[in-house]
């Protein structure tokens, strides 16, 4: 069988972690998330994924982190059954397939080399358009303003870390902008992971570096008061069914306070 080889840029090459994650899951006697979408893509492309087969807490972490996100979405979906959903940095996020509604408006939005590589396992709809830009470009608000009437939710999964602070500012500012009364959906987390990335056990497997780090998130309210941080889901929140497949380093981060907000999701109400 013909593998696909991908072209992908040093922070777009970490779209294939989670992709990596979510097809592992499903060896697990209870899957976090059930994904075979996940696993075809996985079998269908040419790249080295044995080299996070030790990557037991991004493999994890990937998933609970999918599924807190896809349960914010569907929260979302029950209140707006026809409103509209952004995945921000798509990568091969397949999201959509797992809480479509039959209703929704859906944009996966790309850099251009990941949304290349996106393109040749998922197709458009006339519900699923895809749009290739960075976010921090503005040339595509004005397509998904006309989609839908509804406050839009916005999702950026393992891409916020990598911009600076100063984009990440810039980013919240065009979102109140142009969708006011919006939701953003994302993670984060603390300064102190930044400073000790190398440990990380799968970006150390690539050249990619975190960059934007937070000490508690509900900061961001500080920056502007029109930022409401709405719910905040940390590993420590996990009940011990999750817990126990995460190494020894990362339950200790969970169960010490001072730790515990290494790594958080966030919701944000953008008033």
């Amino acid at each position: 069988m013909m593998k696909t080889k991908v072209d992908l840029g040093i922070i777009q090459e970490t779209l294939l972690i989670p992709l990596w994650a979510r097809a592992a899951e499903l060896q697990q006697q209870n899957p976090i998330i059930i994904d075979p979408k996940s696993a075809e893509i996985l079998e269908l492309i040419d790249y080295d994924f044995e080299k996070f087969a030790t990557s037991q807490d991004s493999q994890v972490g990937s998933c609970i982190r999918g599924m807190i996100l896809d349960n914010w979405v569907r929260n979302y979906l029950e209140k707006y059954p026809q409103g509209t959903v952004i995945e921000i940095g798509a990568g091969l996020n397949t999201r959509f397939e797992r809480v479509d509604n039959g209703q929704v408006s859906w944009f996966d939005l790309d850099l251009p080399d990941s949304m290349a590589v996106r393109k040749q396992f998922f197709a458009e709809t006339e519900r699923r358009r895809f749009i290739t830009a960075s976010v921090l470009d503005t040339d595509w608000i004005a397509g998904v303003k006309s989609a839908s009437n509804e406050p839009c939710l916005f999702v950026a999964e393992g891409v916020l870390m990598y911009l600076s602070e100063v984009q990440v500012k810039e980013l919240f500012a065009n979102l109140l902008e142009h969708f006011p009364s919006s939701s953003f959906a994302f993670d984060s987390m603390s300064p102190f992971m930044v400073k000790n990335q190398k440990h990380h056990d799968s970006i150390k497997y690539t050249s990619a570096k975190f960059d934007w780090g937070i000490s508690d998130i509900h900061l961001i309210e500080k920056w502007n008061p029109r930022y409401q941080v709405t719910e905040v889901f940390r590993f420590a929140n996990l009940s011990s069914e999750y817990l126990r497949r995460f190494s020894l380093k990362t339950r200790f981060f969970c169960y010490v306070p001072f730790l515990q907000d290494f790594y958080r999701l966030a919701l944000v109400q953008l008033n």
